[in-house]
């Protein structure tokens, strides 16, 4: 029973994306091929914003630099050069639960959604330099801008 009820849950939100005004940050690397941004978190924030409308508290962050397999960035004799073209998405996911925590917990306005501009360390692969505050920028409450996503219309227009 409880599985189904999953199930059914899962399908409502396939169907309409209404998060109910839940407040939700999405968070996605542009640089992961497996799971492209534009097959998978930008239709659904578009599709989320457009069901919700102006009750929506979705926030969409797309990580420049970034992609889903954190875990191969510290593995430079399996995949050389990971650490030095990759930020780690990770810092990004605790970065938004915390942003929602404060939400939650204390009224903080949650984070517009935004291109989230990272730089690469660079170097030499398998000896990156350390990571520093250059290399991962917080998340911006109110971003530039140039970097700010919008819904215009149906289409969620996104910055370069």
């Amino acid at each position: 029973a409880a599985a189904r009820a999953l199930q059914a849950g899962l399908d409502e939100t396939r169907r309409n994306g209404k998060l109910g005004g839940k407040p939700t940050l999405i968070v996605h690397g542009r640089s992961d091929a497996l799971l492209p941004v534009n097959h998978t978190s930008r239709p659904y924030t578009a599709l989320s914003m457009l069901a919700d409308g102006t009750a929506s508290k979705l926030g969409y962050i797309e990580v420049t630099n970034a992609q889903h397999f954190d875990g191969f960035i510290g593995l430079p004799a399996v995949l050389p050069g990971y650490d030095t073209r990759f930020i780690p998405l990770h810092l990004y996911l605790n970065r938004a639960l915390d942003a929602v925590w404060a939400h939650l917990k204390n009224g903080t306005p949650l984070p517009a959604s935004q291109v989230l501009r990272t730089t690469p360390r660079g170097g030499t692969p398998g000896a990156a330099p350390a990571l520093s505050a250059a290399n991962v920028p917080a998340i911006a409450t109110t971003p530039a801008a140039a970097d700010a996503i919008r819904l215009s219309g149906s289409t969620l227009v996104v910055p370069d």
